[in-house]
């Protein structure tokens, strides 16, 4: 699959058979997915170390909701984060680092503006109470514009990571986009085998996608498919020293 992260998602939540591997030529911006499977290089290096017996399983996410059902691979969020996919989408495009940066300053200045979202979020029947701006529930560490907002994601335990935003820590939010590969995102974090959220009067995401209100009130649950991917991870290349 050569392509981003929506090109990734495209294809791998619509396979008929993941008994079948299936390898990433990550030629998008973010690369996400790629990123969190420690896929990166060239397509000529790539291909030259794959090899089929060399694969890490992937979860699929599962999305429930009142408009129907969906998969994720990346993640689902509600609010601030949402808010932010949708003005970068009306946004001029620009690429590679640019892109990134551009998308961190967006993201640093929806955060400063963002009110408290009127959220419910219950992981495995135990509430999770506090003042949040949004809540991400996340597949793999990486997400938006090349942030680890879920450093500690295990890609194939069948668990999701309920990333955070508190409220009271929005300034702390601000300087780590500064350099978010510096130190662990200033988020709360919690895992889950099942994620029900409900809101009201905020933007959802589904992986790179950004959606409005679709009823006043809302309400989906969340959680890993059994069957998980197998996706080839690059074996070192004869060429590189130890």
């Amino acid at each position: 699959i050569a392509g981003g992260d929506g090109t990734i998602t495209e294809v791998v939540t619509k396979l008929a058979n993941r008994s079948v591997p299936v390898a990433f030529l990550p030629l998008g911006t973010a690369n996400n997915i790629a990123r969190s499977l420690g896929i990166a290089g060239t397509p000529q290096e790539l291909v030259e170390t794959w090899k089929l017996d060399n694969t890490h399983p992937l979860d699929v996410g599962a999305v429930k909701a009142s408009w129907g059902a969906s998969r994720f691979v990346e993640g689902f969020g509600v609010g601030v984060f949402a808010e932010f996919l949708r003005a970068a989408d009306k946004g001029e495009k620009v690429k590679g680092a640019d892109n990134l940066r551009k998308g961190r300053a967006l993201l640093e200045k929806r955060i400063k503006t963002a009110k408290p979202v009127d959220l419910s979020i219950t992981i495995d029947g135990k509430p999770l109470k506090g003042e949040f701006l949004g809540v991400e529930v996340m597949n793999v560490p990486f997400t938006g514009p090349g942030l680890p907002l879920a450093t500690k994601a295990d890609l194939a335990d069948g668990l999701l990571d309920v990333v955070c935003f508190d409220a009271g820590r929005r300034r702390d939010f601000e300087a780590w986009l500064e350099a978010p590969q510096d130190e662990q995102a200033p988020v709360a974090t919690r895992q889950g085998k099942t994620v029900e959220l409900v809101w009201t009067d905020s933007a959802n995401r589904l992986d790179d996608e950004s959606h409005g209100n679709r009823d006043k009130k809302q309400a989906v649950e969340l959680a890993c498919e059994k069957e998980q991917l197998k996706v080839l991870i690059p074996v070192k290349h004869p060429a590189q020293k130890a």
